[in-house]
C-alpha cells in the first residue's frame, strides 16, 4: 500500500531544512517500477545498511534505469524516508485494525502488542530499517519515536479521565515504557526462528501480567 502523501520534509544535518521529495506513480507501468525500487531499497537498506547502499545498487537490484529512480525520488534519503514512513503508517494501521473492537484499554494494549509482534515476526527487517535511522541522522530516529509517543499519550488520556488508567503517572513516560515492551518483547519472537502464533500469545500474556499487576509483591521483603 502506498503512503498517503507525496512530500516528506525532515530536519536533517543540523539546522538545515532539506526537502526530500517523493513523487508517486501515475500509471500502472510506473507503479510497477516504483514497487521494484521500494522492494530493492528495503532489502538493501535492511541488510547492507543505508550508508553502504548506493543508488546504483538499488537500480541494479530493481532492474530499472537511473532516470526511472529519479522520476520518483530525489535521492536515496528520500527513498529511505518513504520506507520509514511506510513502516510508521503500516504499524499504526495494524494496531488500529487489531484494537477496533476492544472495549477496555487493557484489551487494547494486549491486541496492539500482539499486532506489533505479529507484524515484525512477518517482516523482521522493520527493526533494521527503523533503527538504521540512527546511522542516517539521529534527528530522524528521535522524530520517529517522539511522534509515536505523542500519539500514544493522546490515546491514553481518555482512559485516565474514565478512571481506567491511574492519574498519578506521567503519560509520556508510560508511552515510552509501552513502546519499550513492544520493541524488546518483539525481539524475543524475532530471535526465535521457529516461533508460532501460540508463542506470540504466550509472551503477550506474560507482558500483560506485568502491565496489569506490576513486578513487585505487595508485601515488603
Amino acid at each position: 500500500m502506498l503512503v498517503f502523501y507525496n512530500l516528506l520534509i525532515y530536519n536533517v544535518n543540523g539546522d538545515n531544512m532539506n526537502k526530500q521529495e517523493t513523487r508517486l506513480p501515475k500509471t500502472k507501468v510506473g507503479l510497477k517500477s516504483f514497487k521494484k525500487i521500494i522492494k530493492s531499497g528495503k532489502l538493501l537498506y535492511g541488510k547492507a545498511g543505508y550508508n553502504s547502499t548506493s543508488i546504483n545498487d538499488i537500480i541494479s537490484k530493481a532492474k530499472v534505469a537511473a532516470g526511472t529512480f529519479y522520476i520518483y525520488f530525489d535521492s536515496k534519503l528520500a527513498l529511505y524516508l518513504y520506507l520509514l514512513d511506510e513502516y510508521r503508517h503500516n504499524i499504526r494501521r495494524s494496531a488500529t485494525d487489531a484494537t477496533k473492537n476492544c472495549k477496555t484499554r487493557l484489551e487494547m494494549e494486549r491486541a496492539g502488542l500482539k499486532a506489533f509482534i505479529m507484524y515484525v515476526k512477518e517482516d523482521p527487517l522493520a527493526y533494521k530499517l527503523v533503527w538504521e535511522s540512527l546511522f542516517v541522522d539521529q534527528n530522524i530516529f528521535r522524530e520517529y519515536y517522539m511522534s509515536f509517543a505523542s500519539s500514544y499519550v493522546n490515546h491514553l488520556k481518555p482512559f485516565v479521565e474514565s478512571g481506567e488508567i491511574r492519574d498519578d503517572i506521567d503519560l509520556e513516560t508510560v508511552s515510552y515504557i509501552l513502546m519499550g515492551i513492544s520493541n524488546f518483547v518483539g525481539l524475543q519472537i524475532v530471535f526465535n526462528e521457529n516461533a508460532t502464533e501460540k508463542d506470540v500469545d504466550f509472551v503477550v500474556d506474560e507482558s500483560m501480567k506485568l502491565l496489569q499487576n506490576g513486578i513487585f509483591n505487595s508485601k515488603k521483603g
